[in-house]
């Protein structure tokens, strides 16, 4: 899978249901899978899952684009803007990973401001 194909596969599972996610998330991200954002660390596929369940609920018609992917030497770095009702931009981002040997996403850390910020 290219970087940019990865990336749009891991994006969109955060617009997923509970039951298509995991076999989304096991073809995209490793076993022992970290994710840490401004919001929280976490460890864990289940975790990731049900952390992406309470972002559908908080941004129920929230939708990431990948915009851009640059990746070298078991690093990526994807820049997204996520979507709201309507298509409208309600943030810009970046998330940097760490990638497996097998290319799955292994430690992702997503950078965005907090609201208030």
């Amino acid at each position: 899978m290219t970087p940019e194909t990865l990336w749009q596969r891991y994006a969109a599972i955060w617009s997923q249901p509970r039951d298509a996610r995991m076999p989304e998330l096991v073809a995209c991200v490793a076993d022992d899978i970290t994710y840490c954002d401004p919001n929280c660390t976490i460890r864990g596929r289940d975790a990731l899952s049900d952390y992406m369940g309470g972002f559908q609920a908080n941004v129920p018609e929230g939708r990431f684009a990948i915009t851009s992917v640059l990746s070298h030497h078991g690093r990526m770095l994807a820049h997204w803007t996520l979507t709201g009702a309507g298509g409208k931009a309600l943030q810009s981002g970046a998330s940097f990973a760490l990638v497996t040997e097998d290319g799955r996403l292994h430690s992702v850390s997503g950078f965005f401001p907090l609201a208030g910020s």
